[in-house]
């Protein structure tokens, strides 16, 4: 042999030295094939109790259909009121509309204009080289 391959020899032979690989009883056979056998239950049974990541999906789709119904509906109500020959239906709470001052609503939708061109600054900055800077100093 030559010195090279004698020496990957020594290392080899030393690296698995030190390597202790556990051997696997008994009990981790049995555990394996008892999941085996739960996977293939599941399969065949599917009438059986859903997981919880079934259950939460579920639930997910039925609030994405109550919400997207819901914004139908409100969508539809508004939309009818923009069309000439459909009245929208009157609708009375019992509950008389605030009324505001023109001078607060004025100063409300300036101070709103304000804070949303801050917003909409401070997103476009954290795109630029100084912005991901920072985002990287805060994580």
């Amino acid at each position: 042999m030559s010195g090279k391959k004698l020496i990957e020899a020594r290392l080899d032979r030393s690296l698995q030295n030190q390597i202790k690989v556990p051997t696997l009883g008994k009990a981790f056979d049995a555990a394996v094939w008892a999941r085996i056998e739960a996977e293939e239950a599941k399969a065949t049974n599917p009438g059986a109790v859903p997981s919880r990541a079934e259950r939460a999906s579920r639930w997910l789709a039925i609030s994405n259909v109550v919400g997207v119904s819901v914004t139908l509906a409100v969508a539809l109500y508004f939309a009818m009121g923009s069309f000439a020959g459909i009245e929208r239906p009157a609708v009375d709470l019992g509950v008389p509309m605030p009324v505001l001052p023109d001078e607060m609503v004025h100063r409300s939708v300036a101070m709103l204009g304000q804070v949303l061109g801050l917003v909409a600054l401070l997103f476009g900055l954290s795109f630029t080289s100084i912005g991901r800077r920072l985002r990287a100093s805060f994580s």
